[in-house]
């Protein structure tokens, strides 16, 4: 992540990060990426939890257990203009305030989240996007959703989507040497 972000120029006075949950369980160290996202929320960054990390917080594992502060600090949807962003999807047939936490960290429909949610796309991940048919490592976007998940948690690549510019840059995290980028839209 610290690699994306750097390649982006990610300025937290002038640039808004949204993150999409899943920091722990999948890569090689957890609480160094949790110390990571906790920083980067104390500089602005909207965090969103997603499935393990609600597990994390059930735990009752002392490693687990003190991180629960930190990870009730962070929210589970976040509106942002024309988006949508939350780690797995959204029910559409439910207001957004009547939605469980369950629901938007490891919502599995996709005939719902093809749908526009209120006027606004929905970026989401918990699903790899080549699940969906997409082409491997590249972002899928069906309807007015987005799929940022391009594998990272099952050792393909992590990336980072700049809606603003319609820009994606990934990187291999077994690697971690080149950043990949392309336009979509």
């Amino acid at each position: 992540m610290a690699k994306l972000l750097k390649y982006v120029d990610y300025n937290p006075k002038k640039d808004q990060l949204v993150l999409l949950g899943d920091y722990v369980n999948n890569g090689p160290d957890s609480t160094g990426t949790l110390k990571m996202v906790k920083k980067l929320h104390s500089e602005g960054a909207i965090v969103l939890l997603g499935n393990h990390d609600v597990r994390w917080m059930k735990s009752k594992e002392k490693r687990k257990r003190k991180w629960r502060s930190v990870l009730q600090e962070f929210d589970s949807i976040a509106k942002i203009d024309d988006y949508l962003f939350v780690h797995a999807g959204v029910n559409p047939s439910k207001s957004l305030s009547k939605q469980k936490m369950s629901e938007v960290t490891g919502f599995e429909s996709d005939v719902a989240l093809s749908r526009k949610i209120k006027g606004r796309w929905v970026v989401h991940g918990h699903v790899p996007t080549r699940r969906y048919g997409a082409k491997k490592n590249k972002i899928y976007i069906k309807g007015h959703t987005i799929d940022i998940d391009t594998g990272a948690g099952h050792g393909e690549r992590l990336s980072l989507v700049d809606l603003t510019h319609q820009q994606v840059c990934s990187i291999e995290v077994e690697r971690l040497k080149k950043v990949h980028e392309y336009s979509f839209g």
